[in-house]
């Protein structure tokens, strides 16, 4: 392939040499074609050729309403199953390949135009792609709009959706948004960019998760709106008729808003330690607010629900002491708050999350380590005592799975590896020791 065109895509496959029997005419060019062959790879030659019609005795047909130069490649297709395509012309020979009916050439352009998609093109994609029924395509659009829906709200291709597609991108628990907020601010802004779609706001409005937008966001809007605004007067009509959807109890969490992955830490030597967030379905990071603590160290982190719990930690004043305090990031108010302390100090202990519940194992306080294992349920204002380790350690590695909670490995009294993994049952609250690692570390 030559320097010109390293873009394009060849796909070759083998093909039989076949004798035309037709000649089709399309502007000046003519192709002489097999009846056969082309029936087999088009339901529109097959209609063409056998369909009984007034083409189907001609040697000479003549082939209306499409382009010389895409007929062109979609014949050279299906004379040897290679298709060449690029940017300047892959719309067009899928527009005819979708015209003739030429599904597996079709198909090569779905797949070219997907692994073009980005920001800027996806929203005229998604409903090119469903103009012409390419629902592979459609479906790899609307996943890029779903994952940067907030980005998007500002370009002018989603000013000009229709009601019915904003509803169906909102309604979606595939839709990734950082925090409901933005649902809403989502709404709000295709609801204002034309006064018809006033009465359209409230169905919108229907689809956000009420009990997910922050305090801070709905503070922060009611106070700085000023009565020109034109969002003020949907959320004057919102607050007299309140959709029903909000009336009915909690909704269910948008999926994709809790699939994420928090890392937090630093030199202790720095005021704060970072916190990030990074988001595998786009594949971007994020800086979140950081926790405001230095020379603190071997603390533990786990995620419970839409939160970032650290517990402990190693802290240092004049002299290095073990500590009992618990800090929350909560990611919809984008904000740390203190959360109750835990019933021990201690550091280079695991945590591990359970449904809604943080628990805290071993790790050593300042006069050495300690099997107790402690509970705290989101919410709650203090932790509880569960069974304690069969063996102390600490720097060991904790995951769950199940009702069960897994420790496995660590460093023992004696600051030597301990090879067993440990089991507790919460719902019996009971440990036990299920196996040795081979490579204990």
């Amino acid at each position: 392939m030559t320097e010109a065109n390293k873009d394009d895509i060849v796909i070759q496959e083998d093909s039989e040499d076949l004798v035309p029997d037709a000649v089709l005419h399309v502007e000046t060019e003519t192709f002489f074609v097999n009846r056969k062959r082309l029936a087999q790879l088009s339901p529109y030659f097959r209609a063409l050729f056998f369909g009984g019609g007034r083409e189907s005795s001609k040697r000479h047909i003549e082939i209306k309403g499409v382009n010389l130069d895409h007929f062109r490649s979609l014949m050279d297709y299906t004379q040897n199953l290679r298709l060449h395509l690029d940017r300047t012309n892959v719309l067009g020979v899928l527009e005819t390949a979708n015209f003739l009916q030429v599904e597996k050439a079709r198909l090569l352009c779905c797949k070219f135009l997907e692994r073009e998609l980005h920001l800027s093109n996806c929203l005229g994609m998604m409903a090119y792609a469903w103009h012409l029924g390419c629902l592979e395509l459609y479906a790899a659009a609307r996943e890029v709009v779903l994952t940067h829906l907030p980005a998007l709200a500002s370009e002018d291709d989603f000013m000009h959706l229709s009601k019915e597609t904003i509803a169906d991108l909102l309604a979606s628990d595939d839709l990734f948004v950082p925090r409901e907020d933005l649902a809403f601010e989502v709404t709000l802004r295709w609801a204002t960019y034309e006064p018809s779609r006033e009465d359209d706001f409230l169905e919108l409005a229907g689809l956000v998760r009420p009990e997910s937008l922050s305090l801070p966001y709905i503070t922060d809007l009611l106070t700085k709106m000023k009565s020109s605004d034109p969002r003020a007067k949907l959320i004057y009509k919102l607050n007299n008729h309140i959709p029903t959807s909000w009336t009915m109890g909690r909704s269910m969490p948008r999926t994709r808003s809790r699939e994420m992955l928090f890392v937090l830490g630093g030199s202790h030597e720095q005021d704060q330690q970072s916190l990030y967030q990074f988001n595998p379905r786009s594949g971007r990071w994020q800086s979140l607010p950081p926790l405001q603590r230095k020379c603190l160290t071997q603390y533990s982190v786990a995620a419970v629900g839409n939160n970032v719990v650290v517990t402990g930690g190693y802290f240092r004043d004049v002299l290095w002491y073990s500590v009992d305090w618990v800090w929350i990031y909560e990611c919809s108010n984008e904000r740390w708050v203190d959360g109750p302390a835990l019933q021990k100090s201690r550091h280079s202990h695991c945590s591990v999350t359970l449904e809604f519940q943080v628990f805290v194992l071993g790790g050593s306080m300042d006069e050495g380590l300690v099997p107790d294992v402690e509970r705290l349920v989101l919410g709650a204002d203090c932790w509880d005592t569960v069974s304690p380790m069969i063996r102390a350690v600490e720097r060991a590695a904790a995951i769950a799975m199940g009702s069960c909670i897994y420790v496995a490995c660590g460093l023992d009294e004696n600051g030597e590896v301990y090879s067993g993994i440990q089991r507790f049952k919460t719902v019996v609250n009971q440990w036990d020791v299920v196996s040795y690692s081979p490579f204990p570390r």
